[in-house]
């Protein structure tokens, strides 16, 4: 094991104990959280971002042309940096963001759904979640302030969940996480 992989497995474990602090916070204390998500989600994506553009570094990215994952930690760090700074107005932002987000999410489950009905496979959870990723998301970008502490709480759970999920957290950088998380 290199030293390299020993630092993102540790990175990854802390930031998976992170995701489940915060996803208790979260669901405990919605309205709460909503006063700090810029700050929140602004640190969290500059330490992504910080880690990702480490590991490009460190790994060479900039000498492959396919790869981007230097290029986007550098944004992520960036985009945190400006979410801090404009910290009311990130509140809007973000409620659109979570809400397209949610939309992606969405239309991969239905795909997910689509995949499994016609292999004759187990589909009602993917249809389920897809359903109510859309529905979220929809209402996320119609009103982006008003339902953003509900969406604190899904966002809790989905922390708490994705803290649990993978059996191997070593096998993702932490900006991946964190990235698929939020």
């Amino acid at each position: 094991m290199t030293v390299l992989d020993a630092v993102e497995k540790f990175a990854a474990f802390r930031v998976r104990i992170l995701l489940l602090a915060v996803g208790i916070f979260c669901i405990l204390f919605p309205t709460t959280f909503c006063d700090f998500i810029p700050l929140i989600v602004g640190i969290s994506m500059i330490l992504a971002g910080g880690f990702g553009i480490f590991v490009g570094f460190e790994m060479k990215q900039y000498r492959f042309h396919d790869v981007s994952g230097l290029g986007e930690s550098i944004v992520l760090a960036l985009l945190g940096v400006v979410i801090i700074i404009s910290q009311n107005a990130s509140l809007l932002l973000l409620g659109v963001i979570w809400g397209l987000l949610g939309l992606g999410k969405g239309a991969k489950e239905i795909n997910t759904f689509l995949y499994r009905l016609s292999n004759k496979e187990n589909f009602l959870f993917p249809l389920i979640i897809g359903i109510l990723e859309i529905i979220f998301g929809l209402v996320l970008i119609l009103e982006p302030t008003e339902h953003i502490a509900f969406h604190v709480v899904i966002l809790g759970i989905n922390m708490i969940l994705y803290s649990i999920k993978d059996p191997a957290p070593h096998r993702k950088h932490p900006h991946e996480i964190l990235r698929e998380v939020l």
